[in-house]
């Protein structure tokens, strides 16, 4: 199952299609899927920073229009020690249409759509920079989290995540007689 999961974290990524033939992996395979699929994420992350400051360095008239709503979510990620606590800006936004998932305990995906009115070009519009379209935000949280109890509100256009983190595992001490 997580490697399916691993798989659908590329394809969803990069947009490309990927074959495997084994099915059965072993441990360590399974471990350098994991480590790719952290890779490929903060390389993504990494190319998406490259594009939004690309973009910004265009002056507002040549500009390229985006083609997507919510290209540059911003959130903020907060710890506690219980949980972390990740707030995003999503202005406009039914909360209907937002999708919170929770993937291998570690990946954090916030994604949605938003569809506007659709407004006639012609001498009365003067500017039109809102869009309609699709998001998807993919957090990488530093430590493994639990799915169950996550809690999530959406007020005044700020979306709040409310993730717990999974207890960690707590050293046996075990008593060995010494003969």
């Amino acid at each position: 199952m997580k490697k399916i999961a691993m798989l659908a974290v590329c394809v969803c990524l990069f947009g490309a299609p990927l074959a495997v033939a084994q099915t059965d992996i072993t441990a360590k395979e399974e471990r350098e899927l994991e480590e790719l699929s952290k890779r490929m994420i903060r390389m993504k992350h990494a190319v998406d920073k490259f594009a939004n400051e690309l973009v910004s360095s265009f002056p507002d008239q040549a500009r390229p229009a985006a083609g997507v709503f919510g290209g540059s979510v911003r959130v903020d990620i907060v710890e506690n020690e219980k949980d972390f606590v990740v707030t995003a800006d999503l202005p406009g936004m039914d909360k209907d249409k937002i999708v919170v998932t929770l993937e291998g305990n570690r990946i954090l995906k916030i994604s949605g759509s938003r569809e506007m009115s659709k407004t006639e070009a012609g001498p009365s519009v003067v500017k039109q920079e809102r869009m309609a379209g699709s998001f998807e935000r993919v957090l990488e949280l530093p430590v493994e989290c639990k799915s169950d109890g996550i809690q999530a509100s959406y007020k005044n256009g700020v979306l709040e995540v409310i993730v717990p983190k999974k207890e960690p595992a707590k050293p046996e001490t075990i008593k060995v007689n010494v003969q």
